[in-house]
C-alpha cells in the first residue's frame, strides 16, 4: 500500500468537517472572552461539555464525561477558564506548559484520567497547531505507520502527545494542499482508518458509521449502571462483556508506576524513532531497533549502543539511575537512560491489565437453582470460637461481598486527606490500646474487672476482646467485643449506652450486650484523652482514589431474577440509597453505590430459562449482539464466510413462525477456524454445528420435511 495514494484517494468526512467550522472558531472566541461558564454560548458549551454521544468536533468521539464529572467541571470551572483562555490568546505557539496543566486538572476533577477530553480540548483551541486523533495510543500507530510507509516522512515519535500531534498535523500540511488547516482536519483520522484496517465506510460522510460500538455500549453502562447483552448462542457475549469490564475498570486500578517491568513491556513501551536523552540530558539517543534481547540506540557520534533487556530491567528496578556513583565508571549508561526515560513516560495505560487478578472484578454464571442466599446475603455454618460444635452466622453473598467493597472505596474517595489521616491515626492509636488493655488484663491475673461481676478475660482471639462473669452460666470462653465494633462505635461518636443501642452500624452482638460493650468504647475514648493523644491525630496519606467494580453475570436470565434480587430491585434503581435486608451483616442495611456496574449476559435461543418480569426490565437496559460475518465485518481469514451464509439461510427458508432469526441463529464463534488449538473447521462443524442444528429440529425451531437432509449437505469450505 503506498501511503501517497492512500492520502490521495481519500474522500473527506464532510460533515465533521462542516461541524469542525461551525464550532471550533466559536470555542475559541468564547474560551478567550468568557470567564464564567454560565454565559458561554449554550451550543458551544453543551458540544464541548455536555455532550454525551454522537461527539463530532476536534476528535472522533473520544472525550466525553460521566454526569458527576460534568458537576464537578462545572464546580471548579474558575482554574480551568484560565488555563482555556491562556492557551486561546496564542494561537501560533506550541504550549506544553499550560498544556500539562490542563490535563493535570482534569486528573484531579474526574473520576478517570480523561487524557483524551484534554487532548480534545486544547486541539479545540489551537487548530493551527494540533491534529484530531486524540487518543494517544493510536496517534504513536499512525506515526510509525507512515514512518514504515514513508520514508521522508521521519517523524519523531515522542511519549508526549502534544509534540507528536503537532508533528503529525505539519506532516499533513505538507502533503495535502488546503486553503485553511479545516480542509485538512479529517486526513489524520482517516489515514489511520485505512492504514489500520478496520471496519469503516471509508467514502462515508457520516462519522456514526465508525463508531466503536464497545465504546458506546460503555458509556450506556456508566448511564444505566446495570445493562444485559442478549443474543443467539456464539455471539461473543461473554467475551465483549468482559472487554467492556476492561474498560471500565483499568483506568481507575492503576495510579502508580509499576515497581517492575519485563522483556514485553519494553518492545510495547519504545518505538522506533523516538528519541531520549541520555541520564544527564547531555546527549540524545535514538531508538534503532528493538530486537528479542536487546535495544539498538543510535548514538549522536553516528555509532551505536545496544544495551540488553536483562540490564534496562535491572536499572529500572532499582533507579540506580538517581543514587551516587553509580554512573562514575559508565557502565550501563545506556541502559540507565532507556530504563529512566521508561519510568518517566510510563503511564497506568502502557501497563498489562490483568482482569483475572483483579479485585474489582467479578464473573459468576446464574442457574436455575441459584436463590437469594446464593448470590446476596445467607446463613452458613461456622466452628464456634467459644468452643465446640458449629454456629449458625449471616454472611455477605457475592453480590453483598462485592458491593461493600465498592462501597467502601466509594465512601473513602469522598473524604477529604484530613478525615483519611485522623481515620489512620485512630486506627494505629487503637492498635496501642489493644496492646495496653491485654497488659492491664494479664496485670490483673486474668480478670479486668468491668463491673463487679464482669470482666475482660486473657485470650488468643485476634478480632475481639472477650469478657465473662464470675457466677455460672457464661460460655466457656466467654463473649466477644469485636475491634470492629469499637472503632465502628467510636468513629460514630457513641459515648452511652443508648448510643449503642440505636447504632445499625455495628452488629447485633454489639448492641445485644451495650452495656458491657459501652464500658470497653469509654476505656478507648479515655486512653487517647489521657495520654492527650487527641491533638495528635493525624498521619501522612493519600487520598483515595475512586475505583470502578464490575460484576459479569453469565447466564443472568436461568435464574428467576426477582426471587434472586429480593429487595435489591429497589437498589439497582435508586443507588447509593440503603434498602433493608431480611439477614444482619453488620447490620440490616445493603447500599449498591454508583461505582458499581452490573453485566449479565443473556441467551436469547434458551426457552428453557425464567421469564424477566417488566420491574427487572425497567432497571436494565438490553443491548443485542447479533450473529456477523466477520470476513466482511473485520477481514478475518480463518472465518468460514461460506458455511456462515449457508447456516444463515436455513433460518430465512426453514426457520418456525413462533421465532425470530435474531434470537437463534448461532452466532460467529461456531465459525472461526481454531486448527492451532485442535479445532479445525471439520471438527466445529461435525461436534459443535451441526449437533446443535439437530437439536433445533427436535425442539421445532428449524422445520421443514427436508430440513435434516439440508443440514446434512453442509459442508466446511475452509
Amino acid at each position: 500500500m503506498k501511503l501517497n495514494e492512500v492520502i490521495k484517494n481519500i474522500d473527506v468526512w464532510s460533515t465533521w468537517v462542516d461541524s469542525y467550522k461551525k464550532y471550533v472558531p466559536q470555542f475559541i472566541e468564547e474560551a478567550k472572552t468568557k470567564t464564567n461558564w454560565q454565559d458561554w454560548d449554550k451550543d458551544v458549551f453543551r458540544e464541548y461539555f455536555e455532550r454525551s454521544n454522537d461527539q463530532c468536533v476536534s476528535s472522533l468521539k473520544q472525550g466525553y464525561y460521566t454526569n458527576i464529572e460534568k458537576e464537578s467541571i462545572k464546580k471548579n470551572w474558575s482554574e480551568l477558564a484560565i488555563l482555556l483562555k491562556k492557551i486561546a490568546d496564542q494561537q501560533d505557539q506550541v504550549d506544553l506548559v499550560t498544556y500539562d496543566e490542563v490535563k493535570k486538572w482534569f486528573r484531579k476533577h474526574t473520576s478517570q484520567n480523561r487524557k483524551a477530553a484534554a487532548n480534545r480540548l486544547i486541539a479545540s483551541l489551537q487548530p493551527n497547531l494540533l491534529c484530531t486523533i486524540v487518543n494517544e495510543d493510536s496517534l504513536r500507530a499512525l506515526m510509525q505507520r507512515i514512518n514504515n510507509l514513508d520514508a521522508t516522512a521521519e517523524l519523531k515519535i515522542s511519549w508526549n502527545w502534544f509534540e507528536n500531534s503537532n508533528s503529525i498535523l505539519n506532516y499533513f500540511k505538507e502533503k495535502v494542499p488546503h486553503d485553511n488547516v479545516y480542509d485538512i482536519m479529517t486526513y489524520p483520522w482517516q489515514t489511520f482508518e485505512i492504514l489500520s484496517q478496520k471496519e469503516t465506510a471509508i467514502n462515508s460522510n457520516e462519522m456514526s458509521e465508525i463508531e466503536d460500538n464497545t465504546s458506546k455500549i460503555k458509556s450506556l453502562l456508566e448511564y444505566k449502571k446495570q445493562i444485559i447483552l442478549q443474543g443467539p448462542p456464539g455471539t461473543g457475549k461473554t467475551k465483549l462483556a468482559k472487554e467492556i469490564a476492561e474498560i471500565v475498570i483499568k483506568p481507575t486500578t492503576l495510579k502508580s508506576k509499576p515497581k517492575t517491568i519485563n522483556n514485553a513491556d519494553i518492545k510495547r513501551l519504545l518505538l522506533i524513532g523516538q528519541e531520549i536523552n541520555s541520564v544527564k540530558n547531555r546527549s540524545k539517543y535514538t531508538i534503532n531497533e528493538v530486537t528479542e534481547n536487546n535495544v539498538r540506540l543510535g548514538l549522536n557520534t553516528g555509532s551505536e549502543n545496544s544495551p540488553s533487556f536483562s540490564e534496562i530491567i535491572n536499572w529500572y528496578a532499582d533507579k540506580r539511575w538517581d543514587k551516587k556513583g553509580e554512573q562514575e565508571n559508565g557502565l550501563d549508561s545506556y541502559g540507565a537512560a532507556v530504563a529512566k526515560y521508561i519510568y518517566e513516560n510510563i503511564e497506568e495505560s502502557d501497563i498489562v491489565f490483568d482482569l483475572k487478578n483483579c479485585d474489582q472484578f467479578k464473573l459468576i454464571q446464574f442457574h436455575p437453582s441459584y436463590t437469594y442466599e446464593d448470590f446476596v446475603r445467607g446463613i452458613v455454618a461456622k466452628p464456634n470460637p467459644d468452643g465446640d460444635g458449629i454456629i449458625y452466622e449471616a454472611e455477605n453473598k457475592t453480590l453483598g461481598a462485592f458491593a461493600k467493597k465498592a462501597l467502601e472505596n466509594f465512601v473513602d474517595s469522598n473524604k477529604d486527606v484530613e478525615a483519611i489521616s485522623k481515620e489512620a491515626k485512630i486506627k494505629e492509636l487503637f492498635e496501642n490500646f489493644v496492646e495496653y488493655l491485654n497488659d492491664e488484663i494479664e496485670n490483673a491475673n486474668g480478670f479486668y474487672a468491668l463491673t463487679e461481676n464482669v470482666g475482660l478475660i486473657s485470650s488468643d482471639d485476634e478480632h475481639a476482646f472477650r469478657y465473662k462473669g464470675l457466677k455460672d452460666g457464661w460460655l466457656k470462653n466467654g463473649n466477644r467485643i469485636l475491634f470492629k465494633d469499637i472503632l465502628q462505635s467510636y468513629f460514630e461518636g457513641d459515648s452511652v449506652r443508648k448510643d449503642i443501642k440505636n447504632n445499625p452500624k455495628i452488629s447485633g452482638l454489639a448492641r445485644q450486650h451495650a452495656s458491657y460493650f459501652v464500658r470497653v468504647l469509654n476505656l478507648f475514648q479515655k486512653f487517647i484523652k489521657n495520654k492527650n493523644l487527641e491533638k495528635d491525630t493525624t498521619v501522612p496519606v493519600k487520598k483515595v482514589d475512586l475505583k470502578n467494580y464490575v460484576l459479569i453475570i453469565d447466564e443472568i436470565n436461568r435464574a428467576n431474577l426477582s426471587s434472586v434480587l429480593g429487595e435489591l430491585i429497589y437498589a439497582l434503581e435508586y443507588r447509593e440509597e440503603a434498602v433493608e435486608s431480611m439477614y444482619n451483616v453488620d447490620g440490616h442495611q445493603l447500599i449498591l453505590p454508583p461505582n458499581l456496574y452490573i453485566i449479565g449476559t443473556m441467551n436469547t435461543a434458551d426457552r428453557s430459562v425464567g421469564h424477566i418480569d417488566y420491574a427487572i426490565r425497567r432497571r436494565f437496559a438490553f443491548v443485542d449482539v447479533p450473529a456477523e460475518n466477520l470476513k466482511e465485518t473485520k477481514g478475518l481469514d480463518n472465518f468460514d464466510d461460506v458455511l456462515f451464509k449457508k447456516v444463515s439461510t436455513l433460518f430465512d427458508t426453514n426457520l418456525s413462525p413462533e421465532f425470530e432469526k435474531k434470537d437463534v441463529q448461532l452466532g460467529h464463534s461456531y465459525f472461526i477456524d481454531k486448527t492451532d488449538e485442535g479445532g479445525s473447521m471439520s471438527i466445529r462443524f461435525e461436534y459443535e454445528i451441526k449437533p446443535i442444528l439437530l437439536e433445533y429440529v427436535k425442539d421445532g425451531v428449524l422445520i421443514g420435511t427436508d430440513i435434516i437432509q439440508k443440514i446434512e449437505d453442509l459442508m466446511p469450505s475452509i
